[in-house]
């Protein structure tokens, strides 16, 4: 089955796909790259932990959200995944963790690549990537570069006049779809450079036609999430049924045992604020059961499971 690209239906099960209201980004490359500060620049806020370090601060794939014209962005952050060192058995769980959190399907995929020096291990590391996600993500995929205060002033195409050969061609592969971050900037240019980005994978979408990137493997992951989250639904209708019953059991004794019309009407008063209030919370639980459920760590041992993706690394986002 050949990797597909979906706008979000409401489901037969009455679920709605968050694909309508979110835009998911998933922050990918080499450690050292620059992810977690770039994630936080996205989102004008220190979500993710980004100090300088020779080794991987980021262990998990992690989630942050924040808003875009009206519109939830929901970035994941992944470690190192694809560095050569990496342990194939890790990997394939972190990516089935970043599949979790961005089903039912990314809109876009950054390749956050560092200004500067660019190795052979850095291209090999590249090369993993693009391997990984396969051709038909690539129309899905955005260039981050990163450390665009090294330049010190110099614009950007005068740098890539003298950029590494891999690097211009990167460009040539990704149709000029790039934009280059100072993950140090606060303030006007902090939110410039957000919105230059947010921007282009608004473009990248439009051009899509409103799709995010989904493949089979997707699609089962987002049926079981879906399913859970059912399950987890009607668990809450029960609790909310039960709460009533005991509330209005409580009252009806007290009520009856009244003498006084006046308190026996301030009583009932009080037993429907009381339902009312009751029916709100569980009400407002049943909207977040899908957050309820992914927060819960048991979603993705099942879901990796379910998979069967053990032996598969380089399968997992294509078919």
């Amino acid at each position: 089955m050949a990797a597909q690209y979906l706008s979000a239906p409401r489901t037969s099960h009455g679920l709605v796909n968050p694909g309508d209201s979110q835009l998911r980004l998933i922050l990918v490359g080499k450690t050292g790259a620059g992810k977690s500060a770039t994630g936080n620049s996205i989102l004008g806020e220190k979500v993710f932990p980004s100090i300088f370090s020779a080794v991987s601060i980021t262990k998990h794939c992690k989630k942050g959200s924040g808003t875009w014209k009206g519109r939830e962005v929901v970035v994941v952050d992944t470690p190192g995944l694809f560095d050569t060192e990496a342990p194939d058995a890790e990997t394939v769980k972190e990516i089935t963790r970043c599949m979790v959190l961005t089903s039912p399907g990314p809109h876009a995929l950054l390749l956050v690549i560092p200004l500067g020096r660019y190795t052979p291990e850095d291209q090999k590391a590249t090369e993993k990537i693009l391997t990984m996600f396969g051709e038909r993500a690539r129309e899905h995929m955005i260039l981050l570069f990163t450390r665009k205060d090294d330049l010190e002033g110099m614009d950007f195409r005068d740098y890539l006049k003298q950029a590494p050969t891999a690097i211009q061609e990167l460009i040539r592969k990704f149709r000029g779809r790039y934009c280059v971050f100072n993950n140090k900037a606060t303030g006007a240019e902090q939110e410039d450079q957000r919105e230059q980005l947010l921007a282009l994978v608004q473009d990248v979408v439009n051009k899509c036609k409103g799709r995010y990137y989904t493949n089979s493997r997707y699609q089962k992951t987002e049926e079981e999430i879906q399913k859970q989250t059912q399950v987890l639904q009607e668990n809450y209708r029960e609790e909310l049924e039960r709460a009533k019953a005991q509330i209005k059991q409580e009252f009806e004794e007290e009520i009856r045992k009244l003498k006084d019309e006046l308190e026996q009407q301030k009583r009932k008063v009080k037993m429907e604020r009381e339902l009312a209030e009751r029916e709100a919370y569980w009400d407002s639980r049943q909207q977040t059961a899908r957050d309820d459920v992914l927060s819960q760590n048991e979603i993705f041992e099942f879901i990796f499971k379910l998979l069967e993706v053990a032996s598969h690394v380089f399968s997992l986002f294509k078919d």
